[in-house]
């Protein structure tokens, strides 16, 4: 167990005093593992970015073990079984490991050079994970339910808000009734209260998940209001209160908070509303286009 602390770093001594994760029922029963299946522990702290998203199979055949091991394995520190592990790996990920500690937790340190690539790539993998699990028909009617509403309201929190204010500065090109809720004056559960079943609110809610974001998910759920989310998975937190859904894949192995793939999404969202609405959509597009060179906006040279 010595050498898998000092192998840890920093970052390990952090989240021993955190309860309830996979790590913390690796480290506890750690000292009981046969030799096979503390090298199966030693991957997943120092490869979790990677075991998150393999399968018994993959990961007995990475670590030259049987299928089995890797079962008895996740049995032997305390789940009902191998799917049961990785659930709750997921969840750790997302919700105990601190921005530090993505920094930190590379086994082996990479050059600048190398890291810099890894993050393009990274990227394009997100992109590519969400397209190939994209259900264009659910993206179609979400974009008709979106301007079917009598209002919108788009909330978001830290990093996500980032997505949020993209998303209204595009929707109020096609809807004339778009809110940005905000922290300012007025709390937000105050800028909701007069919320109606013919309003939309939209979420967005990417690791690591704000509690301010839920108490506003669940305070909107109880008004009866449609609840569109934007989120990274189907057991992100927000989806319990959420009428419809899109996912975008969010990447574990970064420090950066990588929204990418959540615009991507966003743009294809926005494209289906647009093409959804042609015609006026390029009614108001010809005089947004009027008034932005009227007040001299953009530089034409």
């Amino acid at each position: 167990m010595k050498g898998l602390l000092m192998r840890g770093s920093n970052w390990y001594g952090e989240l021993k005093e955190r309860k309830n994760s996979v790590f913390d029922a690796i480290e506890s029963h750690y000292p009981t593992l046969s030799k096979s299946q503390k090298r199966i522990a030693d991957y997943y702290m120092h490869n979790y970015d990677q075991a998150v998203f393999m399968t018994a199979k993959k990961l007995a055949q990475k670590l030259n073990t049987s299928e089995s091991t890797v079962v008895r394995f996740a049995v032997s520190i305390g789940y009902d079984g191998f799917p049961h592990l990785q659930e709750h790996l997921r969840d750790s990920i997302k919700n105990v490991m601190t921005t530090k500690q993505r920094l930190t937790t590379k086994k082996e340190p990479r050059s600048l050079g190398d890291n810099i690539r890894n993050s393009f790539a990274r990227d394009l993998q997100d992109i590519k994970m969400t397209l190939d699990a994209l259900n264009v028909k659910n993206v179609e009617m979400i974009a008709r339910k979106i301007m079917q509403a009598k209002r919108v309201f788009v909330i978001g929190n830290r990093s996500s808000k980032i997505i949020a204010d993209y998303l209204v500065y595009y929707l109020n090109f096609f809807h004339a009734n778009v809110h940005a809720s905000h922290h300012g004056v007025n709390e937000i559960f105050e800028q909701l209260h007069h919320l109606t079943k013919e309003d939309m609110v939209i979420i967005v809610s990417f690791p690591r998940y704000t509690k301010r974001t839920l108490e506003v998910a669940e305070f909107v759920h109880r008004m009866g209001t449609p609840i569109f989310a934007i989120t990274d998975a189907q057991d992100a937190p927000v989806v319990k209160f959420a009428t419809y859904e899109l996912y975008a894949s969010y990447s574990f192995d970064s420090f950066i908070d990588s929204h990418v793939a959540p615009m991507s999404l966003v743009n294809a969202l926005i494209t289906a509303i647009a093409y959804e609405n042609f015609e006026d959509a390029t009614q108001r597009l010809q005089k947004l286009e009027e008034l932005w060179k009227q007040y001299g906006t953009y530089y034409y040279g």
